[in-house]
């Protein structure tokens, strides 16, 4: 495990990571002077890099020292420089993606030809790479990835079925004795 220091500083040398410090020093002028933007730069800077990579706060807890309520502060305080932060991440991550995903077809490539090496994959992982492709191909496709009815409400003809039936049971309980008030559905 690295030294917190270590981890802190090894981002300070990234010429992307001044131009990142540089937007959250612009952000803090407006904040009051013991915010950790503030009393330690660098620490808040980290968190606030490693909140753009979606790390959970526990880890950034526990690299920065940073309290829960701090770094939930720092989130919402610097909202859109961790946006800008987190698309850059993305597209990085997506790249990185597309050359793992072109190893992937190498490697399946390569235990198609050889059974012997087939035959030491578990099962459970080769389910597991099929469940995450198929369900990024549907997600690519738009296609929704959770079996969901979409059916937000009644139609007008299931409402004038409802509302029919309503009437009779009304007739039957009054015994033929209820006044009917004949109404037509108009769609707006």
């Amino acid at each position: 495990m690295t030294d917190t220091n270590e981890e802190l500083s090894a981002i300070d040398s990234k010429p992307e990571m001044q131009k990142f410090m540089d937007a959250i020093r612009e952000r803090a002028k407006s904040l009051p002077t013991n915010c950790a933007e503030h009393t330690k730069p660098d620490v808040a800077a980290k968190a606030l890099w490693l909140l753009a990579q979606g790390a959970p706060y526990t880890e950034i807890r526990r690299i920065t020292r940073l309290d829960h309520e701090t770094i939930r502060r720092l989130e919402w305080d610097h909202n859109t420089t961790l946006e800008a932060k987190r698309k850059q991440f993305s597209t990085r991550y997506a790249m990185a993606a597309m050359e793992y995903t072109d190893l992937l077809f190498k490697k399946a490539e390569q235990l198609c030809d050889n059974p012997e090496q087939l035959a030491l994959v578990q099962p459970d992982k080769l389910a597991t790479v099929v469940g995450i492709m198929q369900d990024k191909a549907s997600s690519l496709a738009g296609v929704s990835s959770t079996d969901v009815d979409k059916k937000s409400g009644l139609s007008i003809e299931d409402a004038r079925a409802l509302i029919e039936a309503a009437v009779q049971r009304s007739n039957a309980t009054r015994n033929g004795t209820a006044k009917t008030i004949e109404a037509e559905v108009v769609d707006a």
